[in-house]
């Protein structure tokens, strides 16, 4: 038995589709709310709507238009779509992702922080050489803002 087949691709290519309409639903379905509406929702809550959009849509249309492989996949798709937004919004409310350096977070900026990194700051110089957050010139990397002791 294979692992990867026709019946796979499908699937797969079903719950792809049914992820980009289900982001296609829920802006659409948004534009059509009306302004009371989307103004007592206000953009706090705004990303949470459009996630709940496609997972209610997803989750009717099985009952709606049966139960074929392409209408699961599709609805699965939707609910994954929609999920993906409100768990992407619910972190980004946390601020599990801001950087806690005052480096820009991104690539170079995993272990090292600032250490490594030069061009911000007053640290232009690398290594923590020169005029640094370092309380020494001991060449503890460890300390300050280095980033290691973030995990």
């Amino acid at each position: 038995m294979a692992i990867f087949n026709k019946d796979t691709a499908l699937e797969i290519a079903y719950i792809g589709a049914g992820a980009v309409a289900g982001k296609v639903a829920s802006e659409q379905v948004y534009k059509v709310l009306p302004s009371e509406v989307t103004n007592k929702i206000g953009t706090e809550y705004e990303g949470y709507v459009k996630g709940a959009i496609p997972i209610l849509v997803g989750l009717f249309l099985p009952r709606l238009a049966g139960s074929t492989t392409i209408v699961r996949g599709l609805a699965n798709g939707m609910i994954a779509s929609g999920a993906s937004t409100i768990v992407g919004k619910a972190i980004e409310a946390t601020g599990v992702l801001e950087s806690k350096t005052d480096a820009p977070a991104g690539v170079g900026n995993v272990m090292m922080g600032n250490v490594m990194m030069s061009g911000y700051g007053d640290q232009s110089l690398i290594m923590g050489e020169g005029d640094s957050d370092y309380s020494s010139n001991s060449q503890d990397f460890t300390s300050a803002y280095a980033g290691e002791m973030d995990y």
